[in-house]
C-alpha cells in the first residue's frame, strides 16, 4: 500500500505530540470538564477517522479548560470506545466457575486421579497464594530466586499460575498417598509407622511423577468449561443490549477488560462476533513487564496503579480503529466539533470504575438486580466469594480502594438493558451517578 506525504507528514507531528508510552485519552488534573484537542492543519476526512480515538477526552491543564470551555461545550460527543468488564457484568461468575471446576475434577480422572473434588482445588489455590503472598513481603530476594525453580510457588499471583499450581499440588499428593500407601502394604506396617527418610523419598518421587503437560491438559479442560459455562450463562438481556448499542452508534469499537482468563474471543457462539479485541491482566503481563508502570494485581492498592490495563486498551481501540476504517474506506469527515468518547462498564468499584476513571474513561457501575446473581460485590461487604482466593489483606486492601472510587461513578445500571439508554445520556451530558 502506498503511504502518501501527508500521512508521512501527519504520522510525525503525532510522535512529536504524543507522550512516550503513546496513549490515547489523556489523564485530567479535574474529571469536572471535558475539551478536545483542536485540529493541526489541513487534515484530510479519512485522517480524521483514523485519529478519531487518539482525541484527548480530557485537558491536562486547568487554565486550558477555562479558556476552552465555550468551545467544549459545543462539541457533539460520539462513543468511540466502549470496553467492558466480562465475570459479574455480563454473566455470574459464581456458577461459571462451579461447572468449570467440576469439568476440572472430571479430567484429573480422566488422568488417574480419582476422588478429587472441585472444592479441593478452590482450598489448594486459597493455600499456594497465602503463602506466594507471605514469602514475597517477608523474603522477596530469597523468594523470587526459590520460586523460578518450584512450580508449586508461581512468580505472580495471578488466577492461571495460582490454579496450575493448585492442579500439580493436588496431583503430587494423590501420588504421595498412593505411594506410601503401596509402601507400607509392601512391608506390612501402618503408613504411620513409615520413617521419615522413607515419606521424604516418596515425596521426591511424587513430584517428579507429575508431567506438565498433564497439568496443562486438566487445566485447558477447565478454562475451555470456563468459556462454555459463560455462555450458558450471559445475562438475558446481554447480547441485546450490545447489539442496540452498535446500532445506535455504528463506528463504536468494544472490547474487554479483564483480570482473569475469560475471553469473549473464545465464546464462539455468542460474545465473539460482537467484540473487536480484549486485553488481560494475565494474558498481556508479557507485553507490559518492562513498562515502568506495571504492577501486579495482587500488589494493588491505589486506582492509578491500574492504569497500564487500561491504556493496554485505548491503545488495541486505536488500532482496531485504524485498520476498521482502512477496511470500510471510510473518508467520511466528522469534522472539527466532534469529541470521540470512551465508556467502560464494570461491576467491580475497585478496579472496573477506579482504574477506568482515573485513566479518561466515563464509568457505568453494573450494580444489578439481585436476581442476576452477582457475588463479587460481597467484597465491598468484607465477605470473600466462595469461589474466590483472596487472602484477608488482599479483601481489605480491595474495600479501601472500592470505597475511595464510589466517587467516579458517572452512572449506575441495575438492568443491562439499561445500558444503551445510560450510554446516550452519557454522550448527552444528562447522565448523572444517584444514589
Amino acid at each position: 500500500m502506498r503511504v502518501s506525504p501527508t500521512t508521512v507528514a501527519l504520522l510525525a507531528s503525532l510522535s512529536l505530540q504524543a507522550p512516550s508510552f503513546s496513549w490515547g485519552f489523556h489523564v485530567s488534573i479535574s474529571r469536572g470538564e471535558r475539551v478536545s484537542a483542536s485540529t493541526r492543519g489541513n487534515v484530510s476526512g479519512h485522517h480524521k477517522n483514523l485519529l478519531r480515538l487518539q482525541q484527548p477526552l480530557y485537558s491536562t491543564s486547568t487554565e486550558d479548560n477555562e479558556t476552552k470551555t465555550a468551545t467544549a461545550t459545543k462539541k457533539k460527543k460520539k462513543l468511540g470506545l466502549l470496553t467492558f468488564d466480562l465475570d459479574d457484568t455480563l454473566y455470574p461468575i459464581a456458577p461459571v466457575l462451579d461447572e468449570a471446576n467440576t469439568a476440572f475434577s472430571s479430567a484429573m480422572s480422566n488422568f488417574g486421579y480419582v476422588g478429587i473434588q472441585p472444592s479441593d482445588i478452590v482450598a489448594a489455590g486459597k493455600q499456594i497464594r497465602a503463602d506466594v503472598a507471605h514469602d514475597r513481603s517477608t523474603t522477596a530476594v530469597a523468594a523470587k530466586s526459590e520460586n523460578s525453580a518450584d512450580p508449586l510457588k508461581p512468580t505472580t499471583v495471578n488466577h492461571k499460575e495460582i490454579r496450575m499450581a493448585a492442579i500439580r499440588k493436588e496431583m503430587e499428593e494423590f501420588i504421595l498417598k498412593t505411594k506410601l500407601k503401596q509402601t507400607a502394604a509392601d512391608w506390612a506396617t501402618d503408613v504411620e509407622d513409615l520413617t521419615a527418610p522413607v515419606r521424604k523419598s516418596a515425596e521426591k518421587w511424587a513430584r517428579t511423577t507429575v508431567h506438565s503437560s498433564v497439568v496443562q491438559a486438566v487445566y485447558n479442560a477447565w478454562e475451555m468449561e470456563r468459556h462454555h459455562a459463560a455462555e450458558r450463562h450471559l445475562f438475558p438481556d446481554a447480547i441485546s443490549s450490545i447489539k442496540q448499542i452498535q446500532s445506535d452508534h455504528p463506528n463504536v469499537i468494544i472490547g474487554a477488560v479483564t483480570d482473569g482468563s475469560a475471553n469473549p474471543m473464545l465464546m464462539v457462539f455468542s460474545l465473539m462476533p460482537l467484540f473487536d479485541f480484549t486485553v488481560s491482566w494475565e494474558d498481556d503481563i508479557a507485553n507490559v513487564q518492562q513498562m515502568e508502570q506495571f504492577q501486579e494485581l495482587s500488589a494493588v492498592d491505589k486506582s492509578d496503579e491500574l492504569s497500564w490495563i487500561y491504556r493496554l486498551a485505548v491503545e488495541k481501540g486505536k488500532e482496531m480503529s485504524a485498520i476498521t476504517n482502512e477496511i470500510k474506506k471510510n473518508d467520511e469527515s466528522d469534522g472539527d466539533d466532534v469529541e470521540w468518547v470512551w465508556v467502560h462498564v464494570g461491576d467491580d468499584l475497585a478496579y472496573d470504575v477506579g482504574g477506568a476513571a482515573t485513566t479518561g474513561a466515563k464509568t457505568v457501575l453494573v450494580d444489578l438486580d439481585p436476581e442476576y446473581g452477582q457475588t463479587a460485590r460481597l467484597r465491598l461487604e468484607g465477605k470473600v466469594p466462595e469461589w474466590s482466593t483472596e487472602s484477608v489483606d488482599e479483601l481489605e486492601t480491595h474495600r479501601k480502594m472500592s470505597t475511595n472510587a464510589m466517587d467516579k461513578v458517572d452512572a449506575r445500571i441495575q438492568t443491562l438493558s439499561q445500558l444503551p439508554e445510560v450510554i446516550n445520556e452519557l454522550l448527552n451530558g444528562k447522565a448523572d451517578d444517584e444514589e
